[in-house]
């Protein structure tokens, strides 16, 4: 049996040598992929942070709740004897404000300096606005009596006390306020470092 050649003419390929080169294309001829240059390759900007802000240091935030406690502290000394002239109550004494409309008055121990003490508090019971003799006739009736009642002595058989009174502003009238305080005073408005009840 004779070899035949393939139809068509084409001739078998010959068997390769064995040291002939393989059929394919070695690594060293065949086109690589290159790793960047880390040196050459632009680095993505890091994404931008706010500063952080400086924390305050502990001597400093004690320094400002101190200012406060302070300040404070100053606020309620001003303001500790302070009260609304019609809240005032018979034995409480207390300096007789300068202006002639006044809303607070400070009060004070009735052995420290002072310059009156009340002997009465009540209601006027009229229904219109008092004018002067109206207030006088009231002052007669409910304050004086109240005046020997605590001081322990008639108005006209010493002179070295006065009464003084406060009764509402029109428009503390109109709000509904009727209280008539009376208090007891030295006739020279000089201070007085004791209670006058009893004296």
């Amino acid at each position: 049996m004779t070899d035949q050649p393939p139809p068509g003419g084409a001739q078998p390929p010959e068997p390769a040598s064995p040291d002939a080169p393989p059929a394919y294309a070695s690594a060293e001829t065949q086109p690589q992929a290159q790793a960047p240059d880390p040196a050459t390759v632009d680095e993505a900007p890091a994404p931008w942070t706010a500063p952080e802000a400086p924390k305050p240091s502990r001597g400093r935030t004690f320094l400002i709740i101190g200012a406060i406690v302070v300040f404070l502290a100053v606020v309620l000394f001003v303001v500790r004897n302070s009260a609304a002239a019609d809240d005032l109550k018979v034995g409480e004494c207390f300096d007789v404000p300068t202006q002639s409309t006044i809303d607070t008055v400070t009060k004070h121990p009735c052995n420290e300096s002072h310059g009156a003490e009340v002997i009465f508090v009540g209601e006027y019971s009229g229904d219109t606005y008092p004018i002067s003799l109206n207030l006088d006739s009231y002052i007669e009736e409910s304050c004086v009596p109240a005046f020997e009642a605590y001081v322990g002595q008639n108005i006209d058989s010493q002179a070295a006390l006065s009464i003084g009174y406060f009764y509402p502003s029109r428009d503390s009238w109109d709000s509904g306020d009727r209280t008539i305080t009376c208090y007891a005073l030295h006739t020279d408005e000089s201070p007085m470092t004791e209670s006058v009840k009893g004296t």
